[in-house]
């Protein structure tokens, strides 16, 4: 992995510890994770699996990143202004959490 992606996903990987962090400040944790995808393919096999680790994060956080976000900005809007591709899946916690909530109920 280069350094500015070990760079990006340490970040990452410190920010999922710091659950106390803004609306504005987990934006930014997307947009980090949409600068990591685009390196995604010259990643080695450990390297993906600590970003899956991270992913599982998200997924797992998803309501509680939602409703901080929400704070400071609608994140459908923000999808739709920026034209975030659904394979950019993290841009979509609104829609996951809604997800989860159906599987849970």
């Amino acid at each position: 992995m280069d350094k500015r992606s070990q760079e990006l996903m340490d970040y990452l990987s410190e920010a999922m510890k710091h659950t106390e962090a803004s609306g504005f400040e987990l934006v930014e944790l997307l947009d980090i994770r949409t600068r990591l995808s685009a390196r995604e393919p010259l990643f080695s096999e450990d390297d993906r699996a600590r970003l899956e680790r991270i992913d599982s994060w998200f997924i797992k956080m998803a309501d509680f990143l939602l409703e901080r976000i929400s704070e400071v900005a609608d994140l459908a809007e923000m999808r739709q202004r920026a034209h975030i591709l659904p394979s950019h899946w993290w841009w979509y916690l609104d829609e996951i959490a809604t997800a989860k909530g159906n599987v849970a109920g």
